[in-house]
């Protein structure tokens, strides 16, 4: 089944639910221009997102009644030591957070039938890496995300990229194929290199990369963009949240597996 997006920024709310499931049944109308706020809308003047020559333009327009998720996880430097609760380097706990996630969706995945679900793995330092390329959680896909999840793919080195990494995502999930997507940042500092997280988020929401044209927009407004402060307060990401994003923190890989699942289930009861 297809839905067409209506041009609004999604936000975790009851009436966001209920249009995007009228959107699902009827999709047959044509796509309206974007609703995003002015202020949004100004941003097309600032950061432009850069996307891939690889980048494949059809799937924006592709919109199957699903979810697509691209979890970013930071592998600066500071990574290595231990949170302040103690116990294990942040980066080993991150890892076990995940594999607890992974769990997680193994059995969502198994009871939402035609739901399509997939998920994307980044880390980054001083740059953007990809662990898990978009993957459908399928078996294949499932025991994929699993082998993933483990501490040597997220050794700590480098820098703290968030900004980057917003924009990494934001490619992965403009092309997704999926009516949800949802962009998830796990990290344990404050942005270290250019671009600025905020500029990046405006340029999401104002369908600013290179790949757009006044008249045909690559769009990427309907994203959902979350931040996971792991052993740091969430108010150092002000910035974000006054721009829409959704913020929590973790103290340790139970709080950050917690804090995960939900998120995750968060965006996946639109789709309910």
């Amino acid at each position: 089944m297809k839905a067409k997006r209506t041009g609004r920024i999604v936000r975790p709310a009851a009436g966001v639910v209920a249009l995007a499931l009228t959107a699902a049944l009827t999709a047959c109308a044509p796509r309206q221009s974007s609703s995003a706020p002015e202020s949004y809308q100004k941003a097309r003047s600032g950061y432009t997102l850069r996307f891939g020559d690889d980048f494949r333009r059809g799937m924006n327009r592709v919109d199957d009644l699903g979810i697509s998720i691209a979890i970013a996880v930071d592998s600066s430097g500071s990574m290595a030591n231990e949170p302040s609760s103690g116990g294990d380097p942040k980066y080993v706990q991150a890892a076990a957070a995940l594999q607890t996630v992974a769990g997680y969706l193994e059995s969502l995945a198994a009871s939402k039938g035609d739901m399509r679900l997939k998920v994307a793995l980044l880390r980054f330092s001083g740059t953007v890496s990809t662990v898990l390329p978009l993957t459908e959680l399928d078996a294949e896909g499932l025991e994929r995300l699993k082998a993933a999840c483990i501490p040597d793919n997220f050794v700590p080195q480098g820098g703290t990229a968030i900004g980057l990494a917003m924009e990494r995502g934001a490619e992965i999930l403009a092309q997704s194929g999926t009516i949800f997507n949802s962009l998830i940042v796990i990290t344990d500092g404050e942005n270290t290199i250019n671009p600025e997280p905020a500029d990046v988020m405006k340029a999401i929401y104002a369908n600013n990369n290179n790949k757009s044209t006044p008249e045909d927009p690559v769009r990427t407004d309907t994203q959902l963009i979350s931040v996971i402060g792991f052993d740091i307060d969430s108010p150092k990401f002000a910035k974000l949240r006054d721009l829409g994003a959704r913020l929590s923190s973790a103290g340790n890989r139970e709080e950050l597996g917690a804090g995960l699942r939900d998120l995750l289930e968060a965006d996946i009861t639109k789709l309910e």
